[in-house]
């Protein structure tokens, strides 16, 4: 059973995709051009929020209703009311509603600890990584792991989106 709905609208126009690895780029590239580990988190800050408000700017010039997020939460909350015994379009069961506070802080507090531990992983295995280049003597080597990265986030947001098309088609 395939859905129709894009639960992914970061992807929706050209100018996203290329947004989004541009900034993937440049942040996996700021440890060449910026020493501070707090200035690079700032400038990361930035980048991502400035990066989220653009995408979303893109987005909704885009003249595609089915990517509007009013229609998307309206049919993410249609699809969770045909598969649970609760919510529905007609419910006032939120889409967000996991049960219990306590339920919704343990899989908020897991979540976040995954991202910090997987972070943490990311950060050695690219500086690993960057060392290992500037041995065999690449002068910035984030550079190219940055021009790398912008490739690879192109690459599959654009395979990601083919196949939204391909499913909406079918």
């Amino acid at each position: 059973m395939s859905s129709n709905t894009d639960f992914y609208s970061l992807d929706d126009t050209l100018a996203g995709r290329l947004t989004q690895a541009g900034i993937a780029g440049v942040s996996l590239a700021l440890p060449d051009y910026v020493s501070s580990r707090i200035a690079r988190f700032l400038i990361n800050a930035l980048l991502a929020a400035g990066g989220l408000g653009l995408v979303a700017y893109f987005n909704a010039v885009d003249e595609d209703p089915n990517n509007d997020p009013a229609v998307l939460l309206d049919r993410m909350r249609q699809e969770i009311g045909d598969i649970g015994q609760k919510g529905g379009p007609e419910s006032d069961t939120s889409v967000s509603d996991l049960g219990s506070p306590l339920r919704t802080w343990l899989i908020m507090g897991t979540a976040l600890l995954a991202a910090v531990l997987l972070s943490r992983l990311e950060s050695k295995g690219r500086a690993r990584l960057a060392g290992a280049l500037l041995r065999r003597g690449i002068k910035r080597p984030h550079t190219l792991l940055g021009a790398a990265g912008a490739v690879l986030v192109y690459v599959a947001s654009e395979l990601f989106n083919r196949q939204q098309q391909k499913e909406v088609q079918a």
